[in-house]
């Protein structure tokens, strides 16, 4: 209305206590609207990936029943069945065991069946304090098949029991993708579904 513009008339009212009270308000606005606005893309960013999730699951009920009559497909099932982390919300797929046979048949499962996943494999150790770590990533690397540039940071522990040690500790085979998981647990749900119609 006066042609006056609004950095010249922030200059003029600054010290006004009435001023501050605007500033205080719109600030507050603003800080609102900005909440807000994370929330509508939180809200946007979760059904997105809602759709994503729900498509890797229908590709493994498509997929199922002609992978369900593979042994190695069920064998590593089995494996994650019995030994894997079933928290969908964290995204790792991990099996953790002392035998690298089983670490082994579960790396080749991933291979075959989880190709998108595979590339993205990686193991760490839990060992005991007097253990020596290069030679336990070697001998897990050679055992199940997993480059020891790949292994992670070994985690120690202490043990007392003076008999029942394991010589090369516990190795556990990881990977995280929520979506190759969502992929996993409905082929497990399929199977127990299967399990159960046989009435066991």
């Amino acid at each position: 209305m006066l042609g006056v513009a609004k950095s010249t008339l922030t200059g003029w009212f600054k010290n006004q206590k009435w001023s501050q009270v605007v500033k205080e308000r719109l600030v507050e606005i603003a800080r609102e609207n900005a909440r807000k606005r994370m929330m509508a893309i939180s809200h946007a960013a979760r059904r997105k990936r809602a759709v994503i999730y729900a498509e890797h699951r229908r590709v493994a009920q498509e997929s199922f029943p002609r992978l369900r009559k593979d042994e190695l497909f069920m064998a590593g099932l089995m494996i994650y069945w019995g030994e894997g982390d079933n928290n969908i919300k964290n995204g790792v797929i991990r099996v953790t065991n002392t035998d690298p046979f089983m670490l082994k048949l579960f790396r080749v499962f991933l291979r075959e069946y989880l190709p998108d996943i595979f590339i993205r494999v990686r193991a760490y150790l839990i060992l005991y304090p007097d253990l020596n770590d290069a030679d336990c990533k070697k001998f897990w690397a050679q055992s199940v098949g997993i480059p020891v540039d790949t292994f992670m940071k070994s985690q120690y522990i202490k043990w007392r029991h003076p008999t029942k040690r394991l010589s090369y500790g516990i190795c556990t085979v990881t990977a995280t993708s929520r979506a190759q998981k969502e992929i996993i647990l409905e082929w497990l749900d399929l199977t127990r579904k299967e399990i159960k119609q046989m009435r066991v």
